[in-house]
């Protein structure tokens, strides 16, 4: 179990703090959003590759409405929330009709935990039953894990620009677990 002391905790051999803040990091953002299939982080362009799993196919008209939305709503909400105009990328594919990924890239340093929650929201509502939602989604974990995990991940976001993660990591739903790798 993750502890709240994360940044004070001692770090196993061969780990260092900043190294245990991203594997913290990926791994509280999968367990506070199981809309969130894998997330990747990359140090040398400083982005966080969030995947979202769908059932079926995804049509390129369809892709383009979802794409609109999600810019006009992630750009309204840095608008109001500090004034910020923030860049992101959405890309997909499909794999036959029975599977599509698609993935949002975006800087993590001005990633907030509203925008996070506006993310998984409109997944939610735009593909209902078609997005893949992990099992065991906040509702179903224990509450002082998800509080936990919640806190930890409010306190990474807010400290993320100062930690210059240098590490290439991955995280990704196996089975009933959360799993994040170096890479």
């Amino acid at each position: 179990m993750f502890g709240l002391n994360w940044l004070k905790s001692s770090v196993p051999a061969g780990r260092t703090q900043k190294e245990k803040a991203g594997i913290q990091f990926l791994a509280s953002l999968l367990v506070c959003y199981p809309e969130i299939h894998a997330a990747r982080y990359e140090p040398k362009q400083e982005t966080l590759t969030m995947d979202f799993l769908l059932k079926g196919d995804i049509l390129q008209e369809k892709f383009e409405h979802f794409a609109k939305l999600l810019d006009e709503s992630i750009t309204t909400y840095h608008v109001l929330q500090d004034g910020l105009s923030i860049e992101f990328s959405l890309s997909g594919e499909s794999y036959g009709d029975s599977m599509a990924v698609l993935h949002i890239m975006r800087d993590v340093f001005s990633i907030k935990r509203g925008e996070l929650t506006l993310m998984a929201d409109l997944f939610l509502d735009f593909f209902d039953d078609r997005l893949v939602v992990d099992d065991h989604e906040p509702g179903t974990l224990a509450e002082d894990f998800l509080d936990m995990q919640s806190e930890i991940l409010d306190q990474i976001l807010s400290q993320v620009s100062e930690l210059h993660l240098r590490s290439r990591m991955v995280g990704i739903r196996e089975g009933d677990r959360v799993v994040v790798y170096d890479r």
